[in-house]
């Protein structure tokens, strides 16, 4: 009934009509993400989505708050959620506004909304893993620090100081409150250290740990410096997808090694691009121009319709999500074969287009044929998918392919978040 009713209501059409599928993107994900991993919270995320109605704001917080009334089981429940539904309101305000709705539209910051209000609130930090107090504490951490600089800025603002002395004080106090806060805020349950000792200790106390990372900075130290040099050899499109490879070659035996330490990696990696981009976005000195003209020099038309970067994070997000949740190397196949390959062959030797839209068939079918191929490659020689058949790894590659090929929307977060749904469904 809920579903039905935001349908309708999102469309603004006769419930027999199909939506826009957008809406349909911003139902689904949440939807059966909860339902499949977070059962407890499927109605409630349900519910959060009621966010991106177009109706006003005196009818939306109400109808938000009679169905948490209707769908909590205790008063304690109904103060949770209560508090969960007025946060997600104020983090899709606050997208909105910074993204002025260019960068990300309704449905991305309704999406992102929802996510953060069970990353930082909903979910039990107690019960996940390592990697998930790490993620969590990194991004309170992060929100609490540009929250002290904006309050500052605004002082600083009215004192009417230097531009740059306002820029060098709030990249100071970035890089000094930001691990200071990380430090407090990450709880990690049996762990009596400090998180900071206790993840030096982790890492240099195994021969494992220290070889991924010292490959990983290899890797780093020697290929962002020459990618950057021969960009100009590659078209825009291709110069972009090395890094999806790229990042498919530096985690796929990683994580068979140590799952943990890499899962704990891509959450730090998260917040690590977020701190990125808010100093690109503040072009705070003395990196935060230089940071902006790499970025931009690999930015494609989404990134240039508004303020935000948000390619790059878009990638870490899509390909962490699955690795995070489900142990699972859907985002690495989607993003760094399947999507890279449809891009590239598709737009070289594609000549016949999806119905709607820019993308090609030939592009769909180097989708489906790379990632069929990776994904067989790493079932049976690297250990992966231990609990689906090959013929259904077929069927979620085939499936993902076609979806990635009619699709307009943004694929880094779609595609992977949808495999990953369509691999629990089909698994044994």
């Amino acid at each position: 009934m809920l579903l039905s009713f935001l349908l309708r209501k999102c469309n603004d059409r006769d419930a027999n009509t199909l939506p826009q599928f957008e809406i349909v993107y911003l139902l689904f994900l949440p939807f059966m993400t909860s339902f499949l991993f977070k059962k407890e919270l499927t109605i409630f995320n349900s519910i959060l989505a009621l966010n991106a109605l177009d109706i006003p704001l005196y009818e939306k917080i109400p109808m938000q708050a009679l169905f948490i009334g209707f769908s909590a089981e205790s008063d304690a429940e109904l103060w949770e959620y209560g508090y969960g539904m007025l946060l997600n309101f104020s983090i899709c305000q606050t997208l909105m506004k910074i993204g002025q709705l260019k960068s990300l539209d309704v449905i991305d910051c309704n999406l992102f909304s929802i996510v953060l209000t069970n990353v930082l609130y909903m979910i039990d930090p107690e019960l996940p893993s390592l990697s998930f107090q790490i993620l969590r504490g990194s991004l309170i951490a992060f929100f609490v620090t540009v929250a002290i600089n904006y309050i500052i800025s605004s002082l600083l603002t009215k004192m009417k100081k230097n531009p740059h002395i306002k820029s060098l004080s709030l990249f100071s106090i970035f890089v000094i409150v930001f691990p200071i806060l990380m430090d407090q805020l990450i709880q990690l349950e049996s762990i009596d250290e400090r998180p900071s000792m206790w993840l030096l200790q982790y890492v240099l106390g195994s021969s494992a740990r220290k070889s991924i990372l010292l490959v990983w900075l290899s890797f780093l130290l020697i290929l962002i410096p020459n990618v950057l040099i021969f960009k100009s050899n590659f078209s825009l499109n291709t110069s972009r997808k090395i890094w999806h490879f790229l990042i498919l070659l530096l985690i796929t035996m990683p994580f068979q090694m140590d799952p943990l330490f890499v899962k704990i990696a891509l959450s730090g990696t998260i917040v690590l691009f977020l701190s990125v981009e808010y100093l690109r976005f503040l072009q705070l000195e003395p990196f935060g121009a230089y940071i902006d003209s790499k970025l931009r020099s690999f930015a494609d038309f989404r990134d240039d319709k508004g303020p935000i970067i948000i390619s790059y994070i878009y990638l870490i997000i899509g390909i962490s999500t699955p690795l995070l949740i489900n142990d699972s190397p859907v985002g690495l196949i989607s993003l760094g074969v399947g999507d890279s390959l449809a891009s590239i062959i598709g737009g070289k030797w594609g000549r016949y287009h999806w119905p709607g839209t820019r993308k090609t068939i030939e592009g769909t079918l180097s989708f489906i044929i790379g990632t069929s191929i990776v994904a067989y490659i790493l079932k049976y020689y690297m250990e992966y998918f231990a609990d689906i058949t090959f013929s259904n790894l077929l069927w979620v590659c085939t499936i993902s392919g076609i979806l990635e090929g009619n699709s307009e929307l943004n694929d880094n977060i779609l595609i992977p978040t949808y495999m990953m749904i369509l691999e629990k469904l089909l698994s044994n």
